[in-house]
């Protein structure tokens, strides 16, 4: 702190404004990582897709709060405190997504609670436990639809190149130059080989 306000012009800071940002940094920071790691263990499609689908994951999971530093964390990954993030499963998702435990800073007062009625922690403990497995179904949900559109997708692929050999076939290559009809030919049996086995 003192090599800080030794080396800047401004006025000096106190720790918590020094650490304060990085906390709210950290700690957004780390959930987005949590959440990027899962999705690229889980999928195989390119940084762009996984970083995108991360956002949106992290917009769900914060109350529609948006992830803002994608520019430190892209600094952030890089090193490896960062590289070896736990995917996120039931057991780890209270602790990224729950209460945050950092303490108050100095000279800013506690709000006064409120009288409850009646003890509502056992309440609050279902609740949490309800939402982690509603946000897993849901994740699980997502996950399965995008398998079976690929698979989907996949299936037309296939079906679009088998019917270009079935097309194929039909060419008759005795009306050919002599080596384009042996080239036709060679593909023909190859086409037919492919078939005969399945």
């Amino acid at each position: 702190m003192e090599d800080f306000n030794t080396a800047t012009k401004s006025a000096p800071c106190t720790k918590n404004m020094l650490t304060g940002k990085w906390s709210r940094i950290n700690s957004d920071c780390q959930k987005f990582n949590a959440i990027y790691k899962h999705l690229t263990r889980k999928s195989s499609k390119n940084e762009a897709e996984h970083i995108e689908n991360a956002k949106d994951t992290y917009m769900e999971r914060s109350g529609n709060k948006k992830f803002q530093y994608l520019h430190a964390w892209n600094v952030l990954k890089s090193y490896p405190k960062w590289g070896a993030m736990e995917p996120i499963d039931e057991d780890n998702l209270a602790e990224l997504f729950g209460p945050d435990p950092r303490a108050r800073p100095t000279g800013k007062p506690r709000p006064g609670k409120k009288a409850k009625s009646m003890d509502t922690s056992s309440v609050r403990g279902s609740q949490s436990e309800s939402l982690t497995r509603v946000i897993s179904q849901d994740y699980r949900r997502k996950c399965e639809a995008a398998e079976a559109a690929y698979e989907v997708k996949r299936k037309k692929e296939l079906g679009f190149v088998e019917y270009r050999e079935l097309v194929f076939l039909m060419i008759d290559p005795s009306s050919l130059q002599p080596e384009k009809a042996a080239y036709i030919r060679r593909k023909q049996d190859e086409i037919m080989k492919k078939y005969s086995n399945a």
